[in-house]
């Protein structure tokens, strides 16, 4: 996406894990010192590099998003949370990877983004079930599609938004019931809710936006409304994302 300045707006930005690992000075002369900790228990190998990856874009996007240089920017890396970002002014990142990607949002606003890549899944039926709920699965009809690669792109869909949100609020996805404790529903565009409804929508307003980057699905929870900064991606869908009611 090209940089576009936009006040309120999330900055996203996907690239590849290798290739921004190697693109990234020595960490000792960049990452905190929890960072490099951090670093050091995982080694060499996938693992580490993503963590650079990760942590490396994040620098440059807090920047682009938020203002000064990326020398400006220092990020926590708590063992049981999302980083925190510390800089000239209050600013919010997230960051996912997955297979051999790195994602990375930034805005001044709580945020939460997951990135997953679609691969088949043993016993996808039992882990859309697990996962799901009746009124979720009612209204992704993908989820009991017959046919196998919409079910799968449907779960992964449903997967980063649950993902996203609980980064968002904090909170691991299997600690909280399988996603259970997240409802997901469809919702029209900002525009669109902004129209229909004279208050903007807000109590229904989408929270949440997907996408997918080539074999992966990405997903987005901020606002409302979830605000883009620069060119839209292809294909971008709304949802409202909130905590699910307790039976």
């Amino acid at each position: 996406m090209p940089p576009i300045v936009q006040p309120g707006a999330v900055h996203v930005r996907v690239a590849d894990v290798d290739a921004t690992a190697a693109l990234a000075p020595p960490p000792a002369r960049w990452m905190s010192a929890q960072e490099a900790r951090r670093l050091g228990e995982l080694r060499a190998g996938p693992r580490a590099a993503q963590f650079v990856a990760g942590r490396w874009l994040a620098r440059a996007l807090l920047a682009q998003a938020c203002g000064g240089a990326w020398q400006d920017w220092s990020l926590d890396a708590a063992p049981d949370g999302p980083p925190r970002a510390s800089g000239p002014v209050p600013a919010h990142v997230s960051i996912s990877h997955s297979g051999g990607l790195v994602a990375c949002a930034a805005g001044h606003a709580p945020l939460g983004l997951d990135l997953e890549c679609v691969r088949p899944r043993r016993g996808l039926d039992a882990l859309i079930g697990a996962v799901s709920s009746a009124a979720e699965r009612a209204a992704m009809p993908a989820l009991l599609a017959a046919d196998e690669a919409a079910r799968l792109a449907a779960f992964f869909e449903l997967w980063t938004l649950k993902e996203a949100w609980l980064k968002r609020a904090g909170g691991a996805l299997f600690q909280t019931m399988l996603g259970h404790a997240v409802a997901v529903s469809p919702a029209v565009s900002p525009a669109v809710s902004a129209a229909i409804s004279s208050d903007g929508g807000a109590g229904h307003a989408a929270n949440a936006c997907t996408w997918q980057y080539g074999g992966a699905m990405l997903a987005l929870c901020a606002g409302p409304p979830p605000a883009l900064a620069g060119a839209l991606p292809a294909g971008l869908r709304y949802w409202r994302l909130a905590a699910a009611q307790a039976a």
